[in-house]
């Protein structure tokens, strides 16, 4: 299977069907799975790091990428893709249950298809 080492793909799947895209994996200390349900697509991302958008913070990325861990363990179907910006290299997930909002500033994108 190929890789894709580039962000189009995932913002793709965020443009046209958002509610597709689901959270499969989180492990620390830098590394997210996303996958499209509509497209078949695996999206891995690697975390160069994470920011609180309230305070406008960096979080340690070890420590934001468990807090994300937490919310996709405890609710997974509520942990959602609300911003993919391949130009500033940044992916955000809201949880709803918690109301937390997760930034993250990806180091790299891959994509493959199933």
């Amino acid at each position: 299977m190929n890789v894709i080492k580039s962000g189009a793909f995932l913002q793709q799947c965020f443009s046209v069907h958002p509610l597709s895209l689901s959270l499969k994996l989180v492990t620390p200390p830098e590394r997210i799975g996303v996958v499209c349900t509509n497209c078949r697509m695996k999206h891995r991302l690697t975390l160069r790091q994470m920011a609180d958008p309230a305070t406008q913070q960096s979080d340690s990325p070890t420590e934001g990428l468990e807090a994300l861990a937490t919310c996709a363990q405890t609710h997974p179907e509520d942990v959602r893709i609300s911003l993919v910006d391949v130009v500033n290299d940044s992916v955000e997930f809201r949880c709803r249950p918690c109301r937390r909002t997760h930034l993250l500033t990806i180091g790299q994108f891959e994509t493959q298809q199933s």
